[in-house]
């Protein structure tokens, strides 16, 4: 398919973009609100030296080859077809003992085109859009101290 350079953003080329994936382990994949990234590195459990973010927009999905597709009202994942339609972006995953044939293949699709696909460096934190989001709730939850504090010091009422 072709370059999709609204989807992958911030003006990353092909070429930029292969190099930064390319021979790369995925040491963890992370989220953070609507933003998913997988940190990358030079070597299996080295130090992370770049991120992909992923932000899937109101109709973007990952997609694994063989595993069932998540299922949306407006927007059904052909599983008979590889890569599927919409598909942004692949990934091609080599196992851990580095046998060259892909075993697992990764698909993000968007048909609207409303998703991102970013590069940061081993700091995802550092810069937009990570930088700019609030703590999880979920994931980083206040302490009930922290919480109670927040609240005292508010002059709206709660609902």
């Amino acid at each position: 398919g072709q370059f999709d350079d609204k989807v992958i953003a911030e003006e990353v080329t092909p070429d930029v973009l292969a190099i930064t994936l390319q021979d790369r382990w995925v040491l963890g994949v992370r989220r953070r609100g609507k933003q998913l990234w997988l940190e990358l590195g030079e070597s299996k459990g080295g130090a992370c030296c770049a991120c992909l973010l992923i932000h899937m927009g109101m109709t973007g999905a990952v997609i694994v080859q063989g595993v069932a597709a998540p299922v949306y009202k407006s927007f059904a994942v052909d599983e008979t077809a590889w890569p599927p339609r919409f598909t942004k972006l692949e990934l091609l995953m080599a196992d851990a003992a580095g046998v060259s044939a892909p075993c697992v293949r990764l698909a993000f699709t968007d048909p609207r085109r409303f998703g991102r696909v970013l590069l940061r460096g081993a700091d995802p934190f550092s810069r937009p859009p990570l930088s700019a989001l609030a703590a999880d709730p979920v994931t980083d939850p206040p302490s009930a101290e922290a919480f109670a504090s927040v609240l005292r010091r508010g002059g709206a009422a709660s609902k």
